[in-house]
């Protein structure tokens, strides 16, 4: 506690002396605006999601930019670094500068950018979460470009001598689950109240089935997490409870997502990682207006929706039209009268089956498999890009945007066997 207080007080102090810098820093900025622009931002590091996918997205659109304007872009940390490997990726590609010198800049920039329009050209602004943050790639360009980061060959072998501690030889295959409890959020965070995102709350011993079911086929298991509430119960030496393990490391956090089969996700900040490695990701996803479709490589499920008063499963159309496509917080449901049954194990168990399948089928469906993605697209399209939708994320995200469409190209499919078993969805 002491240290922590010691390490407030010292940063603040040389917050203070930077201060006496910044008229000097606007001078130089300005002068130099008409041979480049220097912009300025903060890279999120405080949740591995954000620290993944923010630093990715921000390549592609600066890469892919309409403007010809040169662009010098300077960024700082946050104080909390969720993971030390991700970040020194990470500082390899961007121009990061200490925390204690480049806040109080941006911080004055991004305040007198209020008064002073023309300052606004110096901040860059990557969206902070939701919608826009690029957790959805609607630009798509998860299929078209390839990884920004890539391991050295010393990280490789250091990657296959830690898994050997597990038992692992090099050419062993494996599967990550990352399921999203309360725990992290609540030992992080222990001040804010986290019950409004329960909804995304998922017990692990509902995915033991679909653990035992992969081993059968060869892969071991990996259950991911910084911090989880219940141990994950199995005798099956080919299932790893790595959220509990002593052998857990940052280094390996980052390793195991870039490097597995596939990752299944309840759409928890980790599966970031193997997103932006190009990974397959098999994604449990409420609410729908979530769902991903931007790669081929994805594949989804999400949960019944039933409605109270009606005493009735949901069609798709139904979800959008009872107001629950695209919803925040678990009073949202609650409001308009309608609750979420989350999958079961043997429906988690047959999603990871179909995972398997579309993978060794180059992310292509079987042909008997393709209308009913195609009956399953054509309603979600049409009520998905309706004005009601895109006003409600407009407004819960607080955006003026004019945005025409959130999804752009979808290649990701729904999962075959939950179409199957719930045909009730398209009616």
């Amino acid at each position: 506690m002491i240290k922590k207080i010691c390490s407030k007080i010292f940063r603040y102090s040389l917050y203070i002396v930077t201060l006496f810098f910044v008229p000097f820093v606007f001078g130089i900025i300005l002068l130099l605006r008409n041979f480049v622009i220097i912009r300025f931002f903060s890279v999120n590091t405080n949740r591995i999601g954000h620290l993944s996918i923010g630093p990715e997205m921000y390549f592609y659109k600066k890469n892919n930019k309409k403007d010809n304007r040169k662009y010098y872009d300077i960024s700082f940390y946050q104080t909390m670094i969720s993971n030390t490997t991700l970040s020194k990726m990470w500082k390899s590609k961007l121009n990061v500068y200490p925390n204690y010198f480049i806040f109080p800049i941006f911080f004055f920039l991004k305040f007198f950018s209020k008064y002073f329009y023309f300052l606004k050209i110096h901040i860059y602004n990557p969206p902070k979460g939701g919608w826009d943050y690029g957790l959805v790639d609607d630009n798509n360009y998860l299929d078209k470009f390839p990884p920004q980061l890539k391991f050295s060959e010393n990280e490789i072998n250091l990657g296959v001598e830690e898994l050997k501690k597990f038992g692992l030889n090099k050419k062993d295959k494996f599967v990550c689950f990352i399921v999203r409890d309360n725990a992290y959020l609540k030992n992080i965070y222990p001040k804010k109240n986290w019950s409004y995102w329960s909804y995304r709350d998922y017990d692990i011993d509902k995915f033991a089935l679909a653990a035992e079911e992969l081993t059968k086929l060869g892969y071991f298991v990996f259950r991911m997490g910084k911090l989880t509430k219940k141990k994950l119960k199995t005798n099956n030496k080919m299932i790893i409870d790595y959220s509990n393990s002593n052998f857990k490391n940052d280094f390996l956090d980052i390793y195991l997502g870039a490097n597995c089969e596939f990752c299944l996700t309840t759409d928890v900040g980790f599966d970031q990682v193997p997103f932006i490695f190009r990974r397959p990701l098999a994604s449990i996803t409420d609410p729908i207006a979530f769902i991903k479709f931007s790669s081929k490589k994805f594949l989804t499920m999400f949960s019944t929706y039933y409605s109270v008063d009606e005493n009735k499963k949901l069609s798709l159309k139904e979800i959008f039209d009872y107001n629950v496509a695209y919803i925040q917080r678990t009073q949202d449901l609650s409001n308009n009268k309608v609750k979420l049954l989350q999958p079961d194990e043997n429906q988690i168990k047959n999603f990871v089956i179909d995972m398997v399948n579309y993978i060794k089928n180059d992310f292509k469906l079987l042909q008997n498999e393709e209308q009913l993605q195609s009956d399953f697209l054509k309603i979600y399209k049409k009520k998905f890009n309706s004005q009601n939708i895109i006003s409600s994320i407009l407004n819960e995200e607080k955006s003026n945007k004019d945005i025409d469409k959130l999804h752009k190209e979808f290649y990701g499919k729904i999962a075959p066997s939950f179409l199957k078993s719930n045909d009730f969805l398209l009616k």
